[in-house]
């Protein structure tokens, strides 16, 4: 629905550094919504209408195939736009984006969001970049998934959802956890035992706290850092 009021809709590291008149035509072609918990943006395969620019929450983006379990080929929040793809002229996408927590977006339909980019040399950059970016995160998305245990992968995890809410505590239950790694709740409940025992983090009644986030980092697989040093080096180009 639409939110009842604009206030400095624009905290989105894409689109927070553009100049006045790029501001003005997103805000003149799009609007402020409020993306609920549970929502689900996009279908698989189905055409995208618009590209949302979230102000915080978590958005995952979700690879599904018939025969196999869910997951999460990445977490995108303040630093991030979702349907990526429109950039490119493509509306279409093979996952699906749902919000995992409730946040504030700047919704534009993607026709006008290309001819923008198109119009403006610093946006065009900026998108271009993000492209290049998502396309990192994709790539260590599967290498992660084949290489590294669940312990590893979980550690990683949290680390990225705890950077996209800039919080060390959260909501975040089983169920969820086992849904974005592709693995069985009993996997999910293993390493988050071993994690405990490490006093790395603390699991209740479906809260998590990170209690010591340079010990996670060491058990975290290098795909968190590769993906941050992917956003660092290509955004700052």
């Amino acid at each position: 629905m639409k939110h009842p009021s604009v206030r400095n809709p624009l905290r989105n590291q894409l689109i927070d550094p553009l100049n006045r008149h790029c501001h003005h035509q997103l805000l003149k072609h799009g609007e402020v919504v409020e993306l609920s918990s549970g929502h689900q943006l996009n279908q698989p395969g189905e055409t995208v209408a618009y590209a949302y620019f979230p102000a915080g929450g978590v958005i995952a983006l979700i690879m599904q195939q018939p025969t196999e379990k869910p997951i999460a080929l990445t977490l995108v929040g303040a630093e991030g736009m979702v349907s990526i793809a429109s950039v490119l002229g493509v509306n279409i996408v093979p996952y699906a984006s749902q919000v995992l927590i409730s946040c504030e977006a700047l919704r534009i339909p993607v026709q006008h969001l290309y001819d923008l980019k198109l119009k403006n040399t610093d946006f065009c950059k900026v998108l271009d970049s993000y492209v290049a970016v998502m396309h990192t995160q994709f790539a260590q998305a599967i290498v992660c998934h084949s290489l590294h245990n669940v312990q590893q992968r979980m550690a990683s995890l949290l680390l990225t959802y705890s950077d996209r809410v800039s919080a060390a505590d959260f909501a975040m239950t089983q169920a969820l956890l086992a849904s974005l790694l592709g693995v069985r709740r009993s996997g999910i409940n293993k390493a988050a035992s071993m994690l405990q025992q490490l006093r790395t983090l603390q699991y209740s009644r479906g809260h998590m706290y990170i209690l010591n986030r340079t010990a996670l980092l060491k058990v975290a697989c290098p795909c968190y850092a590769n993906d941050k040093l992917a956003y660092l080096s290509m955004m700052s180009n």
